[in-house]
């Protein structure tokens, strides 16, 4: 047990290590002061991260980030996850390297980054060979120039030399991944019962007393929240909306303007072949005309099935190709077509025809969408006046009634917009935006006039706060007397695997104690102590089988029952691809050492050209999100 317990020590120390030396690297001082050029978010040497390009970063981070988890990321959620951190941090490292990669002279030649672009799987097509379509979408998603992209990948492959120049070098001690294969892959086998807290069923009823005590001891379970009394005023683009009224003529009007955009282009499915030279193409065109399969024929002619570019607009296609494919019917093979690739036979499989839009079919859309646009115009104009009238010493009252509104009062609703009545109270601007603004406004206060997400515009006043307190025991008591039941099955469980435990280790056989409770003795498969998911097994044993020596029994709780466990078997890590395991574990422990001797060659190369943040300008950035 002592020596498990030092091995445990030992990997936490090395885990911690490497995120000490990770917020190490910047240094405490560096991330809060400020300081630097006007627009200079930071200074790395002579190199300046400047605001713009801050922004840009984080702007494509967050949009990343959003994509990923399906819903866009709020300015709270961005600073609470420390986004702008994460992305100012590898900036910073990247310039770091570039100051050594400058200081030591590094160049990249053409042909490194001509390798470097021709081996990338996303520039190539399905045979494997570089695509300069692909390349040139590319460019064109990320919004670049084929030299600007190349100066940024020759700043990269620098990086990266300089990067495996350091760490090439670290690879972990066979002695530690042994050790720590044989930790993690120790397995345990043990009998267990389990003991139903639902088998407790004689437990009488409480007295006054007992009822008082469950009641005292879990009085957060039975609180009422803290309430606001609330009035509220909303300037609402739905409800400026409905008195809005568009003619048929300007409907007819805006679709006309927007007849192109709702316009659905024709689509076509295609497949092709890519031949190297035009003899190969014809030759393979004069054996489509004579009625050949095209896929068997692309297959006999290149040694790969035809390439599938999917269901294509006009646009998605380059020029050379765009014209003569969407000139050919369904069915019909191409003549060879050059291109800078090569010489290209396609096949349109399918056809959907363009689609056109109609006003029957986008006028109601479209008249709403307008009212939607000038009701906008109708609440911002209101909020001025709204802001005008209260900037003149008016009461939220007095600055409604000159717009011909009337304040909402709601007697009581909490953090969470809910009623007394455990339902979201009505009328409410969207609720983050408006729930944001409740919380921070205190009793007696009138908040800002607030612009929500969808337009919408709120001021509220918060005219008293009911304190949260405790639900009186003759209201809950049902409630109360439910949970000293279970309480009083869990004690009487807990107990009687304690008093199993204490007879397991005075000598007694658990399969004699099972019989004489009524208990069933059940085995667990071999598993190691992170073992989680085993089939019919509570994922709670595992881990309790390694804080036990062999022949020892120990009990604990789990959802509605009790288990008591003894350790039968301990046992080697299983034989089964051992090597290739210890290999991965051996690669895993290596990455974590490449990463401590970077962060520390980081944070030296950081120590000797100095870092300066201007805080004030991130904030600024951050601010805008």
């Amino acid at each position: 047990m002592k020596s498990r317990n030092l091995l445990v020590k030992i990997v936490t120390g090395i885990l911690f290590s490497l995120l000490i030396l990770s917020f190490a690297v910047w240094g405490i001082g560096d991330i809060f002061r400020g300081g630097g050029q006007a627009q200079a978010v930071a200074e790395v040497g002579d190199t300046v991260i400047d605001q713009r390009a801050f922004a840009e970063e984080l702007s494509r981070e967050i949009g990343t980030l959003s994509r990923r988890l399906g819903t866009p990321l709020s300015g709270q959620q961005v600073r609470a996850f420390g986004i702008p951190q994460q992305v100012l941090s590898r900036m910073i490292s990247r310039a770091i390297l570039d100051e050594q990669a400058k200081r030591q002279g590094m160049l990249v030649t053409s042909g490194q980054m001509q390798q470097e672009i021709l081996g990338n799987a996303s520039f190539q097509d399905g045979t494997g060979r570089f695509d300069a379509n692909r390349f040139n979408l590319f460019l064109r998603q990320i919004n670049m120039s084929e030299q600007a992209y190349l100066a940024l990948l020759g700043e990269e492959i620098k990086r990266q030399q300089l990067t495996a120049a350091v760490t090439s070098a670290a690879v972990a001690p066979d002695s530690l991944a042994e050790q720590l294969f044989a930790y993690r892959g120790e397995r345990r086998v043990a009998d267990y019962v389990t003991i139903d807290t639902a088998a407790f069923t004689d437990l009488g009823e409480p007295d006054a007393a007992a009822l008082q005590a469950t009641y005292d001891s879990e009085g957060g379970s039975f609180m009422r929240p803290s309430y606001k009394e609330v009035t509220l005023v909303v300037l609402s683009v739905d409800a400026a909306a409905k008195q809005v009224s568009v003619s048929d003529a300007r409907v007819a009007e805006a679709f006309e303007a927007r007849k192109e955009q709702l316009r659905v282009p024709e689509r076509r499915s295609v497949s092709q072949a890519l031949l190297p030279d035009a003899a190969a193409a014809q030759a393979l065109a004069d054996r489509l005309a004579e009625g050949a399969d095209f896929a068997a024929a692309v297959e006999e002619a290149t040694g790969s099935a035809p390439i599938d570019l999917g269901s294509v607009t006009r646009d998605d296609l380059p020029p050379e190709l765009a014209e003569p494919v969407f000139a050919l019917s369904a069915g019909q093979p191409s003549a060879p077509i050059p291109s800078a690739l090569g010489w290209h036979l396609v096949l349109v499989s399918e056809i959907v025809p363009a689609e056109e839009p109609s006003l029957e079919e986008y006028g109601e859309s479209l008249r709403d969408e307008l009212k939607k646009e000038e009701a906008v115009n109708i609440v911002i104009a209101q909020a001025n006046r709204f802001d005008e009238e209260l900037a003149s010493g008016a009461t939220l009252e007095q600055a409604a009634a000159a717009l011909k509104m009337e304040p909402r009062r709601i007697p009581a609703i909490d953090d969470q917009g809910r009623t007394p009545a455990d339902e979201l109270a009505e009328g409410l601007p969207p609720l983050n935006d408006f729930l944001q603004v409740l919380r921070g406004t205190s009793p007696g206060e009138t908040s800002t006039l607030s612009e929500s997400v969808e337009g919408d515009f709120f001021i509220l006043r918060v005219e008293n706060v009911i304190p949260a307190e405790k639900k009186p025991l003759a209201e809950v008591r049902e409630d109360v007397i439910r949970l000293w039941r279970d309480n009083e099955q869990a004690r009487l469980a807990r107990e009687k695997g304690e008093s199993i435990v204490a007879r397991l280790n005075e000598g007694q056989q658990l399969a004699a104690v099972a019989e004489a409770e009524g208990l069933t003795v059940a085995q667990t498969p071999p598993v190691t102590r992170f073992q989680t998911g085993q089939e019919g097994l509570d994922p709670r044993i595992p881990p309790q089988l390694f804080e036990i020596d062999k022949g020892e029994a120990a009990t604990f709780a789990a959802p509605g029952r009790q288990i008591v466990v003894k350790v039968t078997e301990v046992l080697p890590p299983d034989s089964a691809d051992r090597e290739a395991r210890l290999g991965r574990l051996t690669d895993q422990l290596s990455a974590a050492l490449r990463d401590d001797v970077f962060q520390q060659f980081l944070a030296a190369l950081q120590q000797e050209f100095g870092v300066a943040i201007n805080q004030r300008l991130i904030d600024q950035v951050v601010e805008g999100f």
